[in-house]
C-alpha cells in the first residue's frame, strides 16, 4: 500500500472509531436520559449556540495542541515516554517563577519566563530519555513516577517560596500585568497563546516531516537497528527528539498560565499530559492532524459540560467516547478486509501498468 492509500485508510479508520463511539453514546442516552433528544442536541449544537461557548472550545484546545504535539514528538522515536504531564506542570511552576521574581523589563521579563517554562518541560522529558539511552531504564516506569516526583517539587516550590499570604489556598503571586497574553476575540478569553500552539504545528510538521532530523526520529523509532547500522547516532537523536517533545509541553504549560490565569492555581496535575496522548493517537500521531484531534476533544467535552447542565445526563459521558475512540483506531482489525482491497487493488494497478 503506497503512502497516499494508507494516509486515507487511516482517516476512515479514525473516522469509523468516532463515528462508533458517537453512536454508542447516543445510544446510552437514550437509555438513561428523559429528554434524550434535547441532551443530544446540547451536546452537539451547544458549542455554537454563542461567541462565548465557542472561545470555549478554542480556548481549552490550546494546551491540548501543545501536549498532543509533545506526545507526537516524544513518541515517534519509539519511546513510551509519559512525562510531559508532570513536564506540563513544572514548567507551570518555572514560569511562574520567572514570572513573579525576576525583576527584568516587561518584554524580556515574558521570553524569559516562556524560556523557563520550556526548558523545565525539557528537562522533564530528557531524564527519562537519558535514562533509556545510557542505562536501558524502561522510559514508562521511570517517566511515571517522575511526574508525581514533579508535582510535589512544584508544589513544594510554590507553597514555600510563591505562595502569597493573603490567598486562603496554596495559589502564588499575581502575574505584572505585562505578563498576560492578550485576548484577540472581544467577549471571550481566547488569546495569542493559540497562535503560539498553531506556530508550534507548523513548526513540528516541518521538523519531523520536512528535514533530516525527522527522518531520523522516524527511522529511529521503527526501526532503531537499521538506523544504527545505516549511521545514525540513535542515542543522541533520541535524546533531542525528548528534549524537544518535553520543551514543547513545557511551553504549553508558560503558555496557559499567561493566557488562562492571573495567578499559579494548580493543586494537582492538571491532566493535559495524559489528554495530549488521545490526541496524538486520533491524529496518528502526525502534527498536522493534531490541530482536528484538539479541537475534537475539546468540543466534545464543552458540549457534554452543556448538556449535563441543561439536561439529566452527565458530563462524564465522554470518558465513554475517550475510550471508545481509543480502543478502536488501535484495534488493528478495524477495516482489515477494506485495507487488503486497497492492496489487491493497487498491485492490480501497478501489473496492468507494467504489462502495458
Amino acid at each position: 500500500m503506497d503512502n497516499k492509500s494508507r494516509v486515507r485508510f487511516e482517516i476512515m479508520k479514525t473516522a469509523l472509531a468516532i463515528g462508533i463511539s458517537l453512536v454508542l453514546v447516543f445510544i446510552i442516552i437514550f437509555f438513561a436520559s428523559n429528554e434524550p433528544l434535547k441532551a443530544i442536541h446540547s451536546m452537539l449544537a451547544g458549542p455554537f449556540t454563542s461567541l462565548r461557548r465557542f472561545g470555549n472550545v478554542i480556548e481549552a484546545m490550546t494546551p491540548l495542541m501543545f501536549t498532543g504535539l509533545s506526545v507526537t514528538m516524544l513518541y515517534r522515536a519509539g519511546l513510551f515516554n509519559l512525562s510531559m504531564e508532570g513536564g506540563f506542570f513544572i514548567a507551570c511552576v518555572a514560569a511562574t517563577a520567572s514570572a513573579v521574581m525576576l525583576n527584568l523589563p516587561a518584554g524580556l521579563n515574558f521570553m524569559v519566563a516562556m524560556l523557563a517554562g520550556a526548558a523545565a518541560g525539557g528537562l522533564a522529558s530528557l531524564i527519562p530519555g537519558t535514562l533509556k539511552v545510557k542505562c536501558k531504564a524502561n522510559e514508562l516506569v521511570t517517566s511515571l513516577m517522575l511526574n508525581y516526583v514533579l508535582l510535589y517539587l512544584g508544589l513544594y516550590i510554590v507553597i514555600n517560596f510563591l505562595h502569597d499570604p493573603a490567598m486562603n489556598a496554596n495559589y502564588s503571586y499575581a502575574f505584572p500585568e505585562n505578563m498576560l497574553l492578550s485576548r484577540i476575540l472581544p467577549g471571550t478569553r481566547i488569546n495569542t497563546g493559540t497562535i503560539i500552539a498553531l506556530v508550534s504545528v507548523v513548526f513540528v510538521y516541518i521538523l519531523l516531516d520536512k528535514t533530516a532530523f525527522g527522518y531520523k526520529v522516524t527511522m529511529i523509532g521503527q526501526n532503531s537497528r537499521m538506523a544504527e547500522a545505516a549511521g545514525i547516532n540513535v542515542g543522541r537523536i533520541i535524546i533531542m527528539s525528548q528534549l524537544i517533545g518535553g520543551m514543547l509541553a513545557g511551553l504549553g504549560g508558560a503558555t496557559e498560565m499567561f493566557g488562562m490565569y492571573k495567578r499559579f492555581q494548580y493543586q494537582g496535575l492538571p491532566g493535559y499530559g495524559w489528554d495530549g496522548v488521545l490526541i496524538a493517537i486520533v491524529a496518528q500521531f502526525k502534527p498536522q492532524y493534531v490541530p482536528l484531534s484538539a479541537f475534537f476533544l475539546a468540543y466534545i467535552r464543552i458540549g457534554a459540560d452543556i448538556m449535563a447542565r441543561q439536561t439529566d445526563v452527565p458530563s462524564e459521558i465522554v470518558a465513554i467516547i475517550q475510550a471508545v475512540v481509543i480502543v478502536l483506531i488501535s484495534a488493528e482489525a478495524i477495516l482489515k478486509g477494506y485495507q487488503r482491497k486497497l492492496v489487491v487493488k493497487q498491485a492490480r494497478e501497478e501489473e496492468a501498468l507494467s504489462n502495458g
